[in-house]
């Protein structure tokens, strides 16, 4: 019996420490990981590596669609996404060239709207 509690002492013992060498050790991590979230960011027209460059269009107001961003795809084909919030005015410009990220929605098109994808856009960057 007191062999048991004698093994059981040791390896609670052991447990212990090996967890303040690894809380010790996160936390280095953590103070090693906190200057490089200072880093300061950069603009955001430099940052467009990942972002779709589409083109702004009114050409289906007639129709019922609003505001249209024209997208050319490596095929040659263009994908047409229908903005699900209205742009900012200083985006909205037919003919106006941008950089930014979307999201396909599931969600019917506007009324009236026979023609592309409902899109969420977001992180706009002017050409």
């Amino acid at each position: 019996m007191s062999n048991k509690l004698i093994l059981i002492a040791l390896v609670s013992l052991l447990g212990v420490s090996c967890k303040v060498k690894t809380s010790k050790e996160n936390s280095n991590q953590q103070n090693i990981a906190k200057p490089a979230d200072k880093v300061t960011m950069v603009e955001e027209t430099k940052d467009i590596e990942n972002k779709t460059l589409g083109k702004v269009s009114h050409q289906y107001r007639a129709a019922g669609c609003n505001t249209v961003i024209e997208v050319k795809l490596a095929e040659g084909e263009i994908q047409t996404l229908i903005p699900k919030d209205k742009l900012a005015a200083e985006f909205d410009v037919d003919g106006k060239e941008l950089y930014f990220n979307f999201l396909l929605l599931r969600m019917p098109q506007p009324a009236g709207c026979t023609v592309g994808q409902p899109a969420a856009i977001t992180d706009i960057v002017k050409k």
